[in-house]
């Protein structure tokens, strides 16, 4: 299964992202397996805290699209798999982890920004690879600029450079840097210590923390994915 999930016992899951190749690619079938996994986890009353790591060493490679479409109502509803994962993420009720080894490319860049707590591995490595494929990540623009400022968002999405943990802690998708291998370890010890409040009181931090943020701009990303719809539409062969 392309995504999995374990529970660990005191309300803790853990969320593995299991894709295609070393890289850990996630198809657009996967990203709908993933917002359908997330839906779940927000309909379990006993959940306390939520870990998302990779297989294999690394998060994730980024997203993988259906190839050949050709039409943007099509394209769209391709992009429309991230809008769904983010939705679903964004709906869970408990405090979401990542746990970050390897690489944490395009989708899973976003997906990190994004998440409520942030672990990654010393040698872990980020990037928004989107620009030099000719595409601009404006779905990830949607939201980065919570974290990140307009300068520095702009400069990683235009060079599409590989940066190390170090620096995406500094900048701001980051909450903790560790040793390589012990990701998971640490984020356990998170989501423990997050399970020992009062469920409600870590509910209401999480759910109004996040919209005080503005976290999250269903208008700006559905905006951002008929943009693209139509811009690669038209990139498409025979257009």
């Amino acid at each position: 299964m392309p995504i999995e999930i374990d529970a660990k016992g005191r309300g803790i899951s853990v969320v593995t992202l299991n894709g295609h190749a070393t890289e850990n690619f996630l198809y657009t079938q996967d990203l709908l397996d993933l917002a359908d996994v997330l839906t779940q986890c927000s309909l379990d009353k006993d959940l306390r805290a939520l870990i998302v790591t990779g297989k294999g060493g690394t998060f994730c490679g980024g997203r993988v699209g259906v190839k050949g479409l050709t039409r943007a109502s099509e394209v769209g509803d391709d992009l429309n798999a991230i809008l769904k994962v983010n939705n679903a993420l964004n709906a869970v009720k408990v405090p979401v982890i990542a746990a970050i080894e390897g690489q944490a490319f395009g989708f899973a860049f976003g997906f990190t920004a994004q998440s409520d707590y942030a672990i990654a591995a010393e040698n872990a490595v980020f990037s928004l690879p989107e620009m030099s494929h000719g595409l601009p990540p404006l779905i990830v623009f949607s939201y980065l600029f919570r974290f990140v400022s307009y300068k520095q968002a702009f400069e990683l999405a235009l060079t599409s450079r590989k940066i190390p943990a170090g620096e995406a802690k500094d900048v701001g998708i980051l909450t903790e840097v560790v040793p390589a291998g012990t990701t998971l370890q640490r984020a356990l010890e998170v989501a423990e210590n997050m399970a020992s409040f009062d469920p409600r009181t870590l509910s209401l931090l999480r759910t109004f923390g996040r919209k005080a943020a503005e976290l999250h701009s269903p208008e700006l990303s559905e905006h951002a994915v008929a943009v693209m719809s139509i811009m690669l539409a038209e990139r498409a062969p025979g257009h």
